[in-house]
């Protein structure tokens, strides 16, 4: 158990090292844009490439997983991960910016699977849930990044100083956590590499992609709902995302405690109710701090969908965990990727304050759907 609690630490904080680098490109965008003297057009063309990089990676991480395992997976991608932020940074044109988010999007997937699928070994070892407070940690170290990527701002440290700077510590702690993980392989790795997935992820990859739809949402639009709809000043408008975060974090700490105790179904149900609660509030009572308190209540409800959903994955196909991952993974980043893309669409049609609401909706499906995570977590469900 000893072993196992090392593990658990470890893979802690390589979540939060992906949190951390994730968020460090974030904060700074503008810095970059400006760097490689990019219009707005030219910088969504950018950013495509982070998208593309992100799904080839996910496609790929499950065979790959299948060969190399989680811990090796975990030392690639936290390498490319962190190489892609000085690549970044350096950019002189929309060539090679594109080509290093390309980087970028590989590192961040490759290292999200890789880690994620240690995680669910570290969780076998426990023989309890413990998953969603892995993810936890990924939040925290976004916090950490964001933090950090605001302070180099307001000091005007260069960004490529903060990158390169950045993407080395980065890299230092990650491959430090690496050394403390389980020995040996992990299950179904040396299987063959291809192998399609099973029917039972096609409801998980339904719950992950409702769940990244509405995380994605409140990421990308949070901001511009408070400034533009409840006329917000720009300091309580970044409270939105600010409150979205604090408790996602909160949950994802007792999550594991919450399904051990009540089971995975009524966990599923309730979180699907209040973040359908969160939306409501959001678009029911148009001021600025009930709109900062409605996205702090679809943190809350949000928070587990996507861990749960991951974790039931492996056990739906556990013969090959890592590649059930990579699956459901797929779905999940679709809707974090083109999602918000798609809100910003349809709200030039129906306007912004109609469109949360859409995304209220949309999350009704996680709550019939979360019967289908039953029998894969019966152990700890009733």
């Amino acid at each position: 158990m000893e072993q196992a609690r090392r593990a658990r630490a470890a893979v802690s904080v390589v979540f939060a090292v992906c949190g951390a680098a994730f968020a460090t490109w974030a904060a700074r965008i503008p810095a970059a844009q400006a760097h490689a003297g990019l219009s707005a057009g030219r910088l969504a063309v950018g950013l495509f490439g982070l998208a593309a990089g992100s799904v080839a990676a996910l496609v790929a991480a499950g065979p790959v997983l299948t060969k190399i395992g989680s811990r090796r997976g975990v030392l690639a991608g936290a390498t490319v991960l962190c190489a892609g932020l000085p690549l970044a940074a350096f950019a002189p044109d929309l060539v090679t910016f594109v080509g290093a988010l390309v980087v970028l999007g590989v590192g961040n997937s490759l290292l999200d699977v890789s880690m994620n699928a240690h995680a669910l070994r570290v969780e076998e070892e426990y023989g309890r849930p413990i998953f969603a407070g892995f993810h936890a940690f990924w939040n925290i170290g976004g916090l950490l990044g964001s933090g950090a990527g605001a302070l180099m701002e307001t000091w005007r440290v260069p960004l490529q100083v903060h990158f390169t700077a950045t993407g080395a510590v980065l890299l230092l702690v990650a491959l430090g956590a690496a050394t403390r993980f389980l020995p040996g392989a992990d299950r179904g790795q040396g299987d063959a590499a291809f192998a399609l997935p099973s029917k039972a992820l096609i409801p998980l990859g339904v719950i992950a992609f409702c769940g990244f739809v509405a995380e994605g949402t409140v990421n990308d639009w949070s901001a511009v709902y408070l400034r533009e709809v409840t006329s917000a000043t720009a300091a309580l408008a970044s409270l939105g995302y600010f409150g979205f975060s604090i408790t996602m974090i909160a949950v994802r700490v007792v999550a594991d405690r919450l399904v051990e105790r009540h089971g995975v179904v009524p966990f599923m149900r309730t979180a699907a109710a209040v973040t359908m609660l969160g939306f409501l509030l959001v678009v029911a009572v148009p001021l600025p701090w009930f709109a900062v308190a409605g996205f702090a209540v679809v943190g809350l409800g949000v928070s587990g969908m996507v861990p749960l959903a991951w974790s039931a994955a492996s056990r739906k196909q556990a013969d090959a965990p890592s590649r059930a991952i990579a699956a459901v993974a797929a779905c999940g980043y679709f809707g974090f990727l083109v999602g918000p893309v798609l809100i910003g669409a349809l709200a030039g049609g129906i306007g912004l304050h109609w469109t949360l609401a859409v995304v209220g909706t949309i999350v009704v499906s996680v709550y019939f759907l979360a019967p289908t995570m039953r029998v894969a977590q019966a152990s700890s469900s009733r």
